[in-house]
């Protein structure tokens, strides 16, 4: 086990204590997504699928145009994996309020798929903040949000109103 006297240093940031942080993000992302990705490779989808699955299940009746927006990927990139969970009848395409808006939302086995894929992440989250206080879980949750920019602040606000 890592001492964590040495990854605790004060910060005065130096480059080097800054790749430390950037290198933690890494491992700690490898290690948050390895659990869904295993559950995801074994019906051939990817982090893709997974993005989509969470947020149409997020968000009830979102809209194709909501998704980009949050994922901030091309319409080409969403329709490849948008079309294959529908095929695979994950997700139900639904007309809007007005014609030109198409609502998604989870099948059933869409909602069981993203409970399994979530309840891995959760349950990851949970074992590491039982060890915390309030007040590193604030501090923590404050370094994520920071990190995000001022737009997309906006949209996570937006999404947990």
């Amino acid at each position: 086990m890592t001492d964590l006297n040495k990854l605790l240093t004060p910060l005065y940031l130096n480059e080097e204590e800054i790749r430390k942080i950037i290198e933690l993000m890494f491992f700690a992302y490898r290690d948050f997504t390895s659990g869904p990705d295993a559950v995801l490779n074994k019906i051939n989808f990817g982090r893709a699928h997974h993005r989509v699955i969470y947020f149409v299940g997020k968000k009830k009746n979102i809209t194709i145009r909501d998704l980009l927006s949050i994922l901030q990927i091309t319409k080409q990139s969403l329709s490849r994996v948008l079309n294959q969970l529908v095929k695979e009848k994950y997700i139900i395409v639904s007309t809007g309020d007005d014609k030109r808006t198409k609502n998604l939302s989870l099948t059933t086995n869409g909602l069981k798929l993203e409970e399994k894929l979530s309840n891995i992440q959760i349950t990851k989250i949970k074992n590491i903040l039982k060890n915390l206080d309030e007040i590193d879980i604030n501090g923590f949750k404050k370094s994520l949000y920071l990190m995000i920019n001022e737009k997309n602040q906006y949209k996570f606000n937006k999404l947990n109103i």
